[in-house]
């Protein structure tokens, strides 16, 4: 009958897998979309949280992965959960990527019903404190319209606020079903106009004929892609008048390219004025497209369900940025380069 000293020693000559092997193996359980959020329903969550418990070495490469594609709050208890994790480690086990170093997250810790909830609002305002330095892609949905300014009582949308401002390095914003209405008595700049460093913008409501909103659009120095859903009285306004007479002339910040995208089903998105864009933008500096979400198929999901229903998975999912659309307006002919 086999010692145990002998079971040990047959087990410690049989060869071990190298950790590079290993950290391809962790890795091959994610999509290989590398921008996805996944869910923490998704079996490739459920399956780096269980590698974390295999081996000193898949803990690391799984925990790391957790932080970096996992990050999915959709509750305030996620999210309460995970403030108290910010400094703990597992006992005996290597450290680990801080919570406070992520780079993407969702978070949607309010209930659809109401933003009137003061404890999520301090954690919400906790979580971006923490984790301001290395945060640069967000997608929130909060119900920010079914808190009246004069019914806040409780100081939550001040408290939200606050929490926002601190995002300055956010190069990605989206903000699903609602506009992000945070304007406090000494404060009514919109939130996301304050990223000097944001490249890419989804709103949803947004009021097409605000001076403010083509002000913000203009000035914000990186920005290079907006996606307006569902956007509100786009009939009345002309965009590219709109945009280009926002700043001087020469303003360098007129000069870079940008895209405009307007997304609505095609019941509701109006025709686009499209008057005098090519001697407003000769150079075709920026382009305007539109999508059209499709209806479902048994037709009983009203116009903004199914909006932001496909904006949700095209930003979780990182495609948002890449869908086509229909070019709307004449493209200006552009000028043949100059001979060397």
């Amino acid at each position: 009958m086999e010692s145990t000293s002998d079971r040990q020693s047959t087990v410690a000559k049989q060869p071990r897998l190298p950790p590079e092997l290993l950290h391809h193996v962790v890795e091959s359980v994610l999509p290989s979309n590398t921008r996805a959020l996944i869910p923490t329903t998704h079996p490739s969550t459920k399956t780096l949280l269980t590698l974390t418990r295999v081996s000193r070495v898949t803990y690391l490469v799984a925990s790391k992965l957790l932080r970096q594609r996992c990050l999915y709050i959709d509750s305030s208890r996620r999210l309460s959960d995970m403030l108290l994790c910010m400094d703990r480690f597992v006992p005996r086990l290597p450290p680990t990527l801080s919570l406070r170093c992520i780079t993407s997250l969702y978070l949607a810790p309010f209930p659809a019903s109401s933003l009137d909830d003061q404890p999520t609002a301090i954690w919400v305002r906790e979580l971006f404190c923490e984790v301001c330095e290395t945060l640069r892609r967000l997608v929130v949905d909060m119900p920010f319209e079914t808190l009246d300014p004069l019914d806040d009582h409780l100081n939550v949308r001040r408290t939200l606020r606050e929490g926002f401002e601190q995002l300055g390095r956010l190069e990605e914003f989206v903000c699903l079903g609602q506009y992000p209405s945070l304007s406090v008595p000494d404060a009514h700049t919109d939130v996301w106009r304050l990223w000097p460093d944001l490249q890419r913008l989804v709103l949803f409501n947004v009021p097409a004929d605000s001076h403010w909103l083509w002000w913000d659009v203009a000035t914000l120095p990186k920005l290079g892609h907006v996606v307006l859903a569902r956007p509100q009285r786009l009939e009345t306004v002309n965009i590219k008048d709109e945009y280009f007479h926002k700043l001087p002339r020469d303003d360098a910040r007129l000069e870079r390219e940008i895209k405009i995208v307007l997304m609505d089903t095609a019941e509701d998105l109006p025709v686009v004025t499209c008057a005098r864009w090519e001697e407003i933008d000769p150079r075709g500096r920026m382009t305007v497209e539109q999508i059209h979400v499709p209806t479902s198929f048994y037709g009983d999901e009203t116009a903004s369900a199914l909006v932001t229903a496909w904006v949700r998975r095209g930003a979780l999912e990182g495609t948002i940025w890449d869908w086509p659309g229909e070019r709307i307006g004449k493209a200006p002919a552009r000028s043949a380069p100059a001979s060397a």
